[in-house]
């Protein structure tokens, strides 16, 4: 493993960035023994050169330093100031987490529950110093906006927690009664228990009242909505459907006064929206599923 920057070096660098890695290793392999070996299980050793790598690469980011560092710097300052890259992304998941353990709707999904509460015991077993890109812990809750796959470690988990804290932002936007009346109409056979992301039915209920104009207090689509929303939704012209979502989404992050972040994924979710509607308007059936009518 080459922390993903040996690409910028030479050849004759990247050997001797390569070399400089496999000395870190003996001396982790050394630490971890507690100095009664260097002689580690072959997945033992992988994840902590698996460590020392992720940890480097978010250190050089952070202080803005070339790869070749690597070769210029003393290894035992280089290991310690890694480290402490890792354990200042653990204080700010941790501030994450006390927010995220905040949200207004958690108690509408058993899976978003399960998994702050599994959350909670990763910042007791993960260790910054040897296995940086472990995740001890069990994410099961589906967001809106699936974190990055190729992310590990803390940086999985601060992604992950970053997109909960912007969903949880533009839920709470809303009354949690209207709220949870909408969640119950799209999702009759159980919100509560299944995964399923809260986001989504209530993201895709407010675009719709924002295509008609509607008030958004109560989340609730009139059949006249419905006959606006197809009006302005048949158009073959998927680009100009597209442009239409997209449009809806601008006004609806201004009037919600989302940030950058919420903004950016609500107009993502806007985009994702447009199968579906293609579905509906080619099937013909109503709009109850995304856009439902509250009784």
């Amino acid at each position: 493993m080459d922390c993903g920057l040996t690409a910028f070096l030479t050849e004759e660098e990247a050997l001797a960035y390569q070399t400089r890695l496999w000395q870190l290793l003996a001396r982790q392999a050394e630490r971890y023994t507690m100095g009664k070996s260097t002689s580690l299980r072959r997945e033992t050793a992988q994840a902590l050169l698996t460590s020392i790598c992720l940890s480097l690469e978010a250190y050089f980011r952070e202080q803005g330093l070339p790869p070749n560092t690597l070769m210029r710097s003393d290894p035992e300052m280089l290991l310690r100031a890694a480290e402490g890259t890792v354990r200042r992304q653990v204080k700010r998941s941790q501030l994450l987490y006390c927010r995220a353990c905040r949200c207004v709707l958690q108690e509408e999904n058993l899976s978003l529950r399960e998994t702050l509460g599994s959350i909670a015991a990763f910042f007791r077993a993960y260790d910054p110093r040897f296995f940086a890109g472990e995740l001890p812990c069990d994410i099961d809750y589906q967001l809106c906006r699936p974190v990055d796959e190729s992310l590990q470690g803390v940086w999985y988990l601060r992604a992950w927690l970053e997109q909960l804290v912007t969903e949880d932002a533009f839920l709470s936007c809303f009354d949690p009664a209207a709220v949870r009346q909408l969640l119950a109409a799209v999702c009759p056979e159980g919100h509560r228990e299944l995964l399923v992301n809260l986001y989504e039915p209530v993201a895709a209920g407010a675009l719709g009242l924002t295509l008609t104009e509607g008030p958004l207090d109560g989340l609730s689509q009139t059949r006249r909505g419905w006959a606006q929303l197809t009006a302005l939704l048949e158009t073959p012209d998927l680009e100009k459907r597209r442009w239409t979502l997209e449009q809806a989404g601008k006004r609806l992050a201004r009037r919600l006064e989302l940030g950058q972040q919420g903004t950016a994924c609500l107009l993502e979710y806007a985009r994702d929206l447009l199968p579906r509607i293609g579905a509906v308007l080619e099937s013909g059936t109503d709009w109850q599923a995304l856009f439902p009518i509250l009784e």
